[in-house]
């Protein structure tokens, strides 16, 4: 007893957590076994009608009758069950249990009616054992056949077997008593033996499911980013190949692949940690799902980077898409009360017009991304033939610089920075130049970028360093060399460490180093900028605004750095003789320094009358190629030794 008591307990402790995959399976089990049902069914309707019409009784036709009706009803039930779809058996697996259990349950209690009615009003022995034995049989029967589901199978059981033990018990026969509790212990044991299947059953499917689920989280884990809950690389090319096999069958239908990459990605990371960087992703991603609703896919393909597949009519609703989901993006995300301004740079290809393969088609909407950021960000770029060649021209370039280095290809010169009352050598900026095997001498302006995307723009500002160190230290004291430092190094903090040690490596005075910044690097308000900044300052190392104009010019940081020395754009400096816009420009920026103890540098002067406009202005020094072009180092030196005066020599540096 004690051993039925538990099992009843887990019975209903498993019922109420019975995994719907499991319970699919169990109730499977009930109409597994279609010749069990059919021959049962005939065999009590043939033993019913024989007890009827053997006994003469009405009440024994009736339910004779009854017996015959439910039996095929039930028949025709398992056939309807047979007939009904996979995917509507699935789904309504709690409507067959109760349509079986109702089935079932009614069925046994009309065979224990059967038996009970026979036992009491019948006295025939051979009708009674007829009634009784069936009903004994087919509830033990039932109980091993649906031990799948325990409550419907025990339910059979109970209802087709204990009306004989009441029937028993209220006979006379003493003898007919003991059989009464008999049957009521071999119901116990055919109880017991029923939930044991159960179990067995029970285990056996509840592993099974488990293999399952887990194969299928692991399936879901493979396929799913795990940060974003997004598809995947892998999944998104299943997923982008399915969509592309669908274009064949449709001559109309286009596929447009979007690859997105958020602009300054890397600078959210390392200003404000990963955690940020996370919110950011997924904030992005949300934005994204829900500019799409049902007209497309996203994925994470990786890092910042998300690929957007859509079904479009034109590749003008594509660009309508990019320009959809680039407006939502752009939107601040507040991160522990930073508010982050997120931009990205979106790329499209579109099927089968760009390619019919994944390959092809995500190669071009790479290209047409490389295009976007190439612009500036914050841009959508549908590819178009041309970006091919000048992506592979990019990707030529970037593999050319990787071996740039090793190859003693770069050169560097350096261009005078004259004074311009004495006409003399104050400076030298230093120029690098690069000719690559077979492309030719490249331009600093296409081949820098390329080395800062890339992440090279480090070790090629470290050889620049160390050669202008290296030519400089061999001047007279009173000339100094300014190097152009990039913005994306000034967000490293190794940079001081290389800077100290090319200066001891040299020989070089840190005070007769000078780096020129752009206002792009103070208009970021990086704090991990401001503070390299101010290292470099306390090495004293000179500082440089170049381009002064060109950008975003604020007063701000002008009054928050002391700056060495402002270059003025050639822009500024080209058209001064012409434009009186310009010249007034020019006077205001030369006052502003001269109040801020800065020189001045007129970059670009190239004729007698630009530079009597400049000195006109007030201008303390100038650049271009009125004086000079850019030399290699042994020309510079012989310049300066051209004009070197001792007494020159022997006044402080200006």
């Amino acid at each position: 007893m004690p051993s039925i008591g538990n099992k009843l307990k887990h019975l209903a402790a498993s019922e109420t957590s019975l995994a719907r995959q499991v319970r699919s399976a169990l109730v499977g089990t009930l109409f597994a076994s279609p010749a069990s049902l059919i021959v049962g069914a005939l065999t009590c309707s043939f033993t019913a009608g024989t007890i009827a019409w053997a006994s003469g009784s009405f009440a024994l036709l009736l339910c004779s009758i009854a017996i015959h009706v439910v039996g095929i009803l039930r028949v025709v039930c398992y056939v309807a069950y047979l007939r009904a779809g996979e995917d509507d058996v699935r789904q309504d697996k709690v409507y067959w249990e109760r349509l079986y259990e109702i089935g079932a349950w009614l069925y046994s209690s009309l065979l224990g009616m059967l038996a009970f009615l026979t036992l009491i009003w019948v006295g025939h022995n051979v009708l009674a054992l007829m009634a009784s034995t069936t009903a004994i049989g087919y509830g033990a029967g039932v109980a091993a056949r649906n031990a799948g589901r325990p409550v419907i199978a025990i339910g059979q059981l109970c209802l087709s077997t204990l009306p004989i033990s009441l029937g028993l018990a209220f006979g006379p026969d003493p003898l007919g008593w003991i059989l009464a509790v008999l049957i009521v212990f071999f119901v116990i044991g055919i109880m017991d033996i029923s939930l044991q299947i159960y179990e067995v059953v029970y285990s056996a499917l509840s592993g099974q499911q488990e293999k399952v689920e887990v194969a299928e989280r692991f399936e879901k884990m493979a396929r799913s980013d795990m940060l974003t809950g997004l598809d995947n690389r892998l999944a998104m090319q299943m997923r982008l190949g399915e969509l592309l096999d669908t274009i064949d069958a449709d001559d109309d239908l286009k596929i447009a692949v979007i690859w997105m990459d958020l602009d300054h990605f890397k600078t959210i990371n390392d200003t404000l940690g990963h955690l940020a960087g996370d919110k950011v992703l997924i904030v992005t991603s949300q934005r994204v799902k829900a500019v799409l609703g049902d007209r497309g896919w996203l994925a994470r393909f990786g890092g910042d980077e998300f690929v957007i597949m859509a079904k479009v009519d034109s590749t003008e609703e594509a660009q309508a898409v990019g320009e959809e989901i680039l407006e939502s993006v752009s939107q601040p995300v507040s991160v522990n009360d930073n508010t982050i301004e997120v931009g990205a740079s979106l790329g499209i290809a579109v099927a089968p017009e760009h390619g019919r393969q994944s390959e092809a088609i995500l190669k071009n909407a790479d290209i047409a991304l490389y295009h976007a950021k190439n612009d500036g960000g914050k841009k959508v770029r549908c590819f178009e033939p041309f970006m091919h060649e000048d992506f592979l021209m990019h990707r030529q370039i970037e593999s050319g610089l990787k071996r740039a280095l090793e190859r003693n290809e770069f050169t560097l010169l350096f261009q005078p920075i004259v004074d311009i009352e004495t006409g003399l050598t104050k400076s030298f900026e230093a120029l690098l130049r690069w000719k690559h095997p077979e492309l030719g001498q490249i331009s600093p302006a296409v081949f820098i970028p390329v080395a800062e995307n890339a992440g090279l723009i480090g070790d090629i500002t470290k050889w620049v360093l160390r050669e202008a160190c290296t030519a400089a230290a061999g001047w007279p004291s009173h000339i100094n060399v300014s190097v152009n430092i990039s913005p994306a190094l000034l967000k490293q903090t190794e940079l001081p460490v290389t800077i100290i040690e090319t200066l001891v490596n040299t020989g070089m005075v840190a005070r007769r180093l000078e780096l020129e910044i752009t206002e792009s690097v103070l208009l970021d308000k990086s704090p991990n900028t401001n503070s390299l900044l101010k290292q470099l300052q306390k090495m004293g190392l000179r500082l440089c605004l170049d381009d002064f104009g060109t950008g975003f010019s604020s007063l701000t940081y002008l009054r928050s750095w002391e700056f060495d020395t402002i270059k003025i754009d050639k822009s500024f400096t080209r058209n001064i003789t012409e434009s009186t816009t310009d010249q007034k420009i020019i006077k205001a920026v030369v006052q502003l320094a001269r109040s801020l103890r800065a020189f001045t540098v007129a970059e670009g002067i190239e004729t007698a009358e630009q530079l009597a406009g400049v000195r006109e202005a007030g201008c303390s020094h100038v650049q271009g190629y009125y004086y000079a072009k850019p030399m290699p180092a042994v020309e510079a030196l012989a310049r300066i030794e051209s004009e070197f005066v001792p007494e020159e020599g022997q006044r402080a540096a200006s």
